[in-house]
């Protein structure tokens, strides 16, 4: 089973995939399928050093407070057999998980990132045609105001999109970290 990862203190950042893949929930690891790009495009970014082989995501919230959760907690491989109708419902939970952690480490992630787009997407109402890549300034009603919102591109293997593509939201995110505490610890 996969848990999710969200510490005990306010977060730097939260990454929030679609769904568990099946190959993530077995192993308990987030991100873990033999296909998936997200060790390659987090350490390529910049956002973190290289951590253990296959087990990144405990690493990344043990050094760098980066937590990992989806808005669906059903695993499954294909994505696209969770329908909207699905993902909706899932949404409420999400924001509740969400919203209990924030109480629980008393404050939201100082930012969240979406790894992909459709369930970005799915949060809105009416759904949003479409959204960029990269920081975001459309932020759903149910979400705190003064947390950064980034999409990011999938880390699937399967995901058609060129490499620079794939990593650009991914090293402009490790940026704005990097710039975020350097000018906290100037003050």
């Amino acid at each position: 089973m996969l848990e999710e990862k969200l510490g005990e203190t306010r977060l730097e950042l939260l990454l929030v995939g679609h769904n568990p893949s099946d190959a993530a929930w077995q192993s308990g690891h987030y991100f873990s399928g033999p296909n998936n790009k997200f060790e390659k495009l987090v350490v390529e970014s910049g956002l973190c050093k290289p951590g253990e082989q296959g087990m990144i995501d405990d690493w990344m919230l043990a050094e760098y407070n980066i937590g990992f959760t989806d808005v669906s907690r059903l695993p499954n491989s294909d994505s696209s057999a969770l329908n909207t109708q699905h993902m909706r419902l899932q949404s409420i939970d999400f924001y509740k998980r969400i919203k209990n952690h924030a109480k629980r480490v008393n404050g939201y992630p100082k930012r969240i990132g979406f790894v992909g787009k459709r369930q970005y997407k799915l949060l809105f109402n009416p759904l949003l045609k479409s959204v960029d890549l990269g920081l975001q300034t459309q932020i759903p009603d149910s979400f705190p105001k003064d947390v950064e919102i980034w999409v990011l591109s999938s880390t699937s293997g399967r995901a058609v999109i060129s490499w620079s593509e794939r990593l650009e939201p991914w090293v402009e995110l490790a940026n704005s970290m990097h710039n975020a505490f350097e000018v906290s610890n100037i003050e």
